[in-house]
């Protein structure tokens, strides 16, 4: 039988979401236990987070000639326009925004962050009017001065952490979680933790596709665990992808060059085609949009369709129309070009597309984050009501820590089902084995192929021949899994085994997921439902898998403060 541990909170994921969500659950005083993949606060998505958008104005900040109720409306016109494309949950984006107004960066402030201040004491944010942010010194690097207080705060008041250890699947006691079977794979250890209310906050980015900006240990573990204990999931089809990423060698694909302007000015950078044609420039073609991916990618495709780039490459992005001073001053991306023998004053870098966060996940009661298995909440863009940004995901582990936390303190502890610890147990011991079958890897990578053949332009014959086609790796490849060593301690073949199936599983529902929305919207194109389906799917198309059947319906979103202008406009006319 594997060694149980005991803690009243259990929190998967060591992101933004989850250092958060640790650290005001034990603010409330229960006992807290962490499970991280990678290293808490080091790995996953946060690290990439860029800026934090501030919330309106108070006497809190430094405040222009925009009055409250105007920058309140273009605020929440970013969040639920531009950024969920009407999928968010508008009353949580009321509650977020005034979080972020009140009491994040007083938050960090406490653990030691430091926020540029006027003379009167105000924070001073940098950015457009519109939509006002704070930045690290450069572009790009907010998430590591914010993880790196939280990682040691989380040290500082001794809360049980396990790095580097898989939490492989959800335990219940048949009506309720109440703990997670984890694998230590340094050592090869396999242990339960036993908790009264558990937290997933794993997280928005994944490396399922060919050219990602997920890290290796993002496999979609959260998805995963979550589908196969029943939980509901909603919108994974709504996946965001970068386009100016780096694009060769390919080992730099994480490398972005943001659309968005250099700190202190209006410039951007430009994407150009095969044919030296400028085809996308923020303040050319999306004025006013903090998060132009969705347009550029628009944009792209039709210059794919045209011949005149490819998804892997073919177009270029460049600050060569900007002076040097500018660039050196503004972001640290120069480093790039200086690394691959180029000149930022002159020279261009080839890019390719590179599948980034959803906006879709877990459904979840936004008021307390529990979804529909009493006992699991989750923390941060693992859900589908937000599309994520470190200040949106450390505001949903506030709530989901003190709404665990209160729960357990009302609830006696139960121990998982042993029957059910002994068959995951069997199951992940099942792919420790040598042989000369199928490497983990290789089926990782037809995994991430499959994906990435699916790609941006979509239909219902490419959807249909993605499920045949991870049905085939499923049937056919997993049986056949082997690795070139047994040993238990660091074996990164046998963590990818067990990663394979938990690609396969997320991979599957994010499909069938699209299938099920007959209509396109922000960065999710159908071309045979090339229109923004406001009447019929403005909503949450939520999915599930109970007894191996598969169950769908689709929850309206209410549009309690902003309107989309049409029910029904075509796909690339539309601005969001």
């Amino acid at each position: 039988m594997a060694d149980v541990i005991d803690t009243d909170v259990l929190v998967i994921g060591g992101g933004a979401g989850g250092t958060s969500a640790v650290l005001a659950a034990d603010d409330r005083g229960a006992k807290v236990t962490m499970a991280v993949k990678g290293l808490v606060g080091k790995s996953g998505c946060s690290i990439f987070a860029s800026t934090i958008p501030f919330g309106t104005p108070t006497q809190h900040w430094l405040v222009d000639d925009m009055s409250a109720e105007e920058r309140d409306r273009h605020r929440l016109i970013f969040m639920v326009r531009y950024y969920n494309h009407y999928l968010a949950d508008q009353a949580y984006c009321k509650r977020l925004e005034a979080y972020l107004r009140d009491e994040f960066f007083g938050d960090l402030e406490r653990l030691g962050a430091y926020w540029r201040r006027n003379e009167q004491g105000k924070i001073h944010p940098t950015g457009s009017r519109r939509t006002p942010n704070v930045i690290a010194h450069k572009q790009g690097a907010t998430g590591p001065a914010i993880l790196d207080k939280r990682r040691r705060e989380i040290f500082r008041r001794g809360i049980p952490v396990y790095e580097e250890c898989a939490a492989t699947s959800l335990l219940t006691d048949g009506e309720r979680v109440v703990g997670a079977t984890v694998l230590d794979y340094r050592r090869g250890r396999f242990f339960v933790i036993a908790a009264k209310s558990v937290i997933l906050a794993t997280g928005h980015s994944d490396y399922l596709a060919s050219r990602s900006t997920g890290t290796r240990e993002q496999s979609a573990d959260g998805v995963a665990m979550a589908l196969r204990a029943g939980v509901e999931l909603a919108n994974l089809e709504i996946q965001w992808w970068h386009v100016s990423d780096v694009g060769w060698p390919k080992s730099w694909m994480r490398f972005h060059l943001y659309p968005n302007p250099l700190i202190g000015t209006s410039e951007t950078s430009r994407l150009y085609n095969s044919e030296g044609e400028m085809f996308f420039e923020q303040k050319t073609h999306s004025p006013g949009v903090s998060a132009p991916y969705t347009e550029q990618i628009r944009r792209l495709s039709r210059e794919v369709v045209a011949g005149k780039a490819r998804w892997d490459g073919g177009y270029w992005s460049g600050y060569d129309h900007i002076p040097r001073e500018i660039t050196s001053t503004g972001q640290h991306q120069a480093k790039v070009w200086t690394k691959l023998g180029l000149d930022i004053g002159k020279d261009r870098i080839e890019c390719g597309i590179t599948w980034h966060m959803r906006q879709g996940g877990i459904n979840a009661d936004t008021k307390r984050m529990e979804t529909n298995l009493p006992g699991l909440y989750v923390a941060g863009a693992i859900g589908c009501h937000f599309l994520g940004g470190i200040g949106a995901v450390s505001y949903d582990g506030k709530v989901s820590g003190h709404a665990a936390a209160d729960d357990a303190t009302t609830r006696k502890a139960t121990r998982p089902a042993e029957d059910a610890i002994a068959a995951e147990e069997r199951r992940v011991f099942g792919f420790l084995r040598a042989g000369d079958g199928v490497r983990p890897i290789e089926a990782k990578r037809r995994i991430r192929a499959i994906m990435w053949e699916l790609g941006y332009i979509k239909n219902e014959r490419k959807l249909e021949a993605a499920l045949d086609a991870l049905d085939e790796v499923r049937r056919d490849v997993v049986p056949r899994l082997a690795l070139q060593s047994t040993t238990r301690n660091w074996n990164t073949g046998w963590m990818d085994a067990i990663d394979v199936c938990a690609m396969l599983d997320a991979c599957e529902v994010t499909v069938r997921s699209g299938l099920n929305r007959k209509e396109s919207r922000g960065p999710f194109y159908r071309e045979d439902y090339p229109y923004v389906d406001n009447e019929h799917w403005m909503c949450r198309n939520i999915i599930s898998r109970a007894n191996g059947e598969w169950r769908a319906r689709v929850e309206p979103i209410p549009a309690l403060h902003l309107a989309p202008d049409k029910q029904r406009e075509p796909f690339f006319e539309a601005d969001y």
